[in-house]
């Protein structure tokens, strides 16, 4: 009955599928009596990751590394050992799978740096207690910097005259697109929340990359129908509102603002592991709305005649989805 209340009381505090599969091995592993965790709040209310995992000085997690001392997967004399050796194993290679990836990956440039070291340092509570944002942020709500590398990379191979991306909060993955356009290349970033757009231009003024940046405004969609479909985009980066997604392709098609060769980079598609996993394993219920729209648009997008696509099982699921020719 501990280990079930535990899990549960886990699981309701991850954001992501990996995440996910993190707190299940951490619980098993380290064995933790307790965890002091927020009810779920919302989707834009931040984090539920606890830190208590995270502290060396856990008397349960020291415990709980010095009974596994010496067992494996392979290395065990009973049953019980069996367990623990194989929860330890696959603890180290899910949890260090990330930290080691972005220990060798070099790729954020000075803008990015910027934006991350002013976001970290956000007092984003206080900023939504005086009501000077739209919506209570926080850092777990960015472009986390693998991916963000990941898209720059992406968009130094696609090379793009203009890219578009559709929700901007922070400004990271905006970052990262803009480090990697070339000379003559310009971004423009849709986001509905006003206070978004000063708090990332008074960023993006300190570098002379800056000045490809435009940021547009208002809600996602309407922005979309007063885009000048004359200049259209050789990338798109989508990270909004999850439900909306299949509206903000069918807008683009519809409309034909994408180049004959488009790329579209979209992001959570594999959103906390909802498409594929039954409602039956929800710990986040208030979740599952977003989940099963997720799941219609990678279906819809995988039906579509126009439109190809490959999900990576990077962070939340990314999708790359090109215009056929």
């Amino acid at each position: 009955m501990f280990m079930l209340n535990s899990t549960a009381r886990a699981l309701t505090t991850c954001c992501g599928i990996k995440s996910r599969l993190q707190v299940l091995l951490v619980v098993l592993y380290l064995n933790l009596t307790s965890l002091n965790m927020a009810a779920y709040v919302g989707r834009f209310s931040g984090t539920e990751k606890g830190n208590d995992l995270q502290s060396e000085q856990n008397p349960e997690a020291v415990m709980a590394l010095q009974g596994s001392a010496g067992k494996s997967a392979a290395k065990w004399s009973l049953m019980s050992e069996r367990v623990e050796g194989l929860a330890k194993e696959l603890f180290v290679l899910t949890c260090g799978l990330d930290p080691y990836a972005n220990s060798v990956s070099n790729a954020e440039g000075p803008i990015m740096e910027a934006i991350r070291k002013k976001m970290e340092g956000e007092d984003w509570d206080g900023l939504w207690e005086r009501k000077e944002s739209m919506f209570p942020y926080g850092p777990e709500a960015s472009t986390d910097p693998l991916e963000a590398q990941f898209i720059k990379m992406m968009t130094f191979m696609k090379n793009p005259k203009r890219v578009l991306e559709v929700g901007m909060f922070a400004g990271y993955g905006a970052a990262a697109i803009i480090e990697a356009l070339p000379d003559t290349g310009k971004l423009v970033s849709l986001d509905m929340d006003p206070f978004l757009k000063t708090w990332v231009t008074d960023v993006m003024s300190k570098f002379e990359e800056g000045a490809k940046h435009e940021i547009v405004v208002g809600p996602a969609l309407e922005s979309m129908k007063v885009l000048d479909a004359e200049e259209k985009f050789d990338l798109v980066f989508v990270d909004a509102n999850k439900s909306e997604y299949k509206a903000y392709v069918e807008t683009l098609l519809s409309r034909d603002l994408l180049a004959e060769d488009a790329t579209m980079i979209i992001d959570n598609t594999l959103y906390c592991g909802m498409p594929f996993v039954p409602s039956a394993y929800d710990t986040q219920p208030k979740r599952r709305g977003y989940g099963d729209d997720i799941r219609e648009f990678n279906e819809w997008v995988a039906n579509h005649p126009q439109l190809m696509q490959a999900v990576l099982p990077i962070r939340d699921g990314v999708s790359i989805v090109r215009k056929r020719s």
